[in-house]
């Protein structure tokens, strides 16, 4: 995979509606499902540009997280996944030597995560991801779920193809 600000993914994120609020509500839905489904209070759909990460779908964010959005690429466990085109999965974020000194961690409380890559027209735009507030071990079966519904993710993103001249 390229870096964060390779021009062929940042043409598909750019050639997606994802403003548009019917896309917004479809993807809240899947994440809270995710979160239901995996018992976890967090769940995201994250599309992550050059320099930061903007949510296109949430459930359980509060506070600044909520207003924001998103937040900067360079605190993006999403972006991980981006860049290694694999599941990233942090088990205890305090401990993780590269997640320990993370605002989202040493402020915000995040405690572990798993996250999949979205791959839309072979371009890997963000990850599907969910989020605790406690340490977890993540099972074969939640990645599973999170790849599933991350597919469904992509496959909805094909709808809201903005029109090219």
């Amino acid at each position: 995979m390229n870096g964060l600000n390779d021009l062929a993914r940042m043409q598909v994120l750019a050639g997606l509606d994802l403003d548009n609020p019917a896309l917004r509500r479809q993807l809240d839905a899947i994440t809270e499902r995710t979160a239901v489904r995996l018992g976890l209070p967090i769940s995201l759909v994250s599309f992550v540009l050059d320099t930061s990460q903007v949510f296109g779908g949430s459930h359980g964010i509060h506070g600044w997280i909520a207003a924001a959005q998103g937040t900067p690429v360079e605190w993006s466990f999403c972006a991980n996944a981006v860049t290694s085109g694999q599941p990233y999965i942090v088990p205890d974020a305090t401990t993780d030597a590269q997640q320990a000194g993370n605002p989202l961690v040493t402020i915000d409380g995040i405690r572990s995560y798993a996250g999949v890559p979205l791959i839309f027209d072979g371009q890997i735009l963000g990850a599907h991801c969910i989020i605790g507030t406690e340490t977890r071990t993540f099972t074969d079966a939640e990645l599973a779920e999170l790849r599933d519904s991350a597919e469904e993710i992509t496959a909805l993103l094909q709808n809201y193809r903005l029109p090219t001249d």
